[in-house]
């Protein structure tokens, strides 16, 4: 019985926080997000605090700064031979709005101050009840909330340093199906329509830091930027079951309600870039990102019942990014961008799963700006390609759990900023 019951718990709750962890989004700025988020080098905006917090030292007066970023992901899944049909499983439709919001403050030539909240990692991806996956992952969504004050330093005219906190709450909601009256080392045996497992939970507060350089001069910029790795504890989630009815009595004496601790940790990274005008209206920059996701080694699970304890291990390896991105300045008032980001997955073929089917991806990314006195307006869309990968390999299944077969996935992401300068 108690073998049973660590089985069902665990079958219920690792997936879901791995590759939560291997998801991120750069898309907090109207303008920035328009460039394909090479904007290191530059600071156009308040959402520089974001992009490289040495920004804030070439702003003027007092700044705030908005953006909604509407994500609306796809993914498809057909099942590889011989345990499945060729029956495409597609993901429900689902919208997520992550924000980004700033506000900045010039104390002297020299002082600056920021503020800043976004939501740079996260996931939600959610599979009809007809889904052969939902044992694995039926619906799932993390949330990171980054709070980052802020301090900028302007060394001369042409460079600025900064360094501030990052201040992080979470919370996640994973649910899937447990397969019961199945018969050991026989695929496909048992049922998944009686039990709903469910978890639930809150980090506790998570602490980091963030900071950046930057040298500008009329047609030329460099920068850099860091944030650091945060490890999210949540110490208080609830692991519960719905249980059919017809079954309540058999079952719910094995699968008891108790509440688990839980480990994982986001990854640090680093982005450099290099921006160069070529004429009065045209200028481009290219970054460099490096994301250390190796620290996602695995993930720690501690019950109530200590004997139920696990590590499981994920593998992650670092990985990077590169961001193209160029502007042209219409006039005065009305400026057209456009970017792209190639961005290399850390997720080994193992963890592919229907939680997080992650794939290199290829972004595509254009938007424009209009300014009319002290407001500035930024909008634009991004598709990201992340094309069809598969956790077959050489005829033979990788996935972890055994659940082979291809993903289709790709997302349209639209955002829109408002900006306002007091001066």
């Amino acid at each position: 019985m108690r073998k049973l019951t660590f089985f069902l718990l665990v079958a219920a709750l690792p997936t879901g926080m791995a590759y939560a962890a291997g998801f991120s989004i750069g898309e907090f700025g109207g303008r920035s997000a328009a460039m394909g988020n090479a904007v290191t080098a530059q600071a156009y905006d308040a959402s520089t605090l974001f992009y490289n917090p040495a920004g804030l030292g070439f702003l003027e007066g007092t700044q705030f700064y908005g953006n909604i970023t509407v994500i609306s992901p796809s993914a498809k899944f057909v099942g590889a031979d011989p345990l499945f049909d060729s029956t495409v499983h597609d993901a429900k439709e689902q919208i997520f709005p992550p924000l980004g919001l700033y506000a900045t403050y010039r104390f002297n030539e020299k002082w600056a101050a920021g503020i800043s909240l976004t939501t740079p990692f996260g996931l939600g991806l959610a599979w009809e009840d007809d889904f052969p996956g939902t044992p694995i992952s039926k619906d799932a969504v993390l949330q990171t909330f980054y709070l980052t004050p802020l301090g900028a330093y302007q060394i001369n005219p042409n460079l600025s340093v900064a360094l501030g906190p990052d201040i992080v709450f979470s919370s996640l909601t994973l649910k899937r199906d447990v397969i019961v009256f199945d018969t050991p080392g026989v695929p496909s045996t048992g049922t998944k329509e009686l039990v709903e497992a469910k978890l639930e939970g809150s980090g506790q507060v998570a602490i980091g830091f963030a900071g950046g350089i930057m040298y500008r001069q009329e047609k030329f910029g460099l920068g850099a930027m860091y944030r650091h790795s945060i490890k999210l504890q949540a110490d208080d989630g609830k692991a519960t079951f719905k249980i059919d009815p017809t079954y309540q009595g058999l079952l719910s004496q094995v699968l008891v309600d108790q509440t688990v601790k839980a480990e994982l940790s986001i990854p640090n990274y680093f982005v450099a870039g290099l921006y160069y005008k070529f004429t009065e209206k045209f200028g481009v920059e290219f970054d460099y990102a490096w994301y250390g996701w190796s620290i996602f080694d695995e993930i720690v699970l501690e019950f109530d019942d200590p004997t139920l304890n696990q590590t499981i291990p994920e593998g992650y390896k670092d990985e990077y990014q590169l961001r193209l991105g160029a502007h042209y300045d219409i006039n005065e008032k009305f400026s057209v961008r456009a970017g792209f980001i190639y961005d290399r997955t850390p997720q080994p073929i193992e963890s592919v799963s229907p939680l997080l089917p992650d794939d290199t991806r290829n972004d595509w990314t254009f938007g424009a700006g209009y300014k009319t006195g002290k407001f500035v307006i930024d909008g634009g869309y991004m598709y990201v390609d992340i094309g069809e990968r598969s956790t077959v390999e050489n005829g033979e299944g990788k996935n972890d759990n055994g659940f082979d077969g291809s993903y289709i996935s790709h997302a349209h992401l639209f955002y829109l900023s408002l900006g306002y300068t007091i001066k």
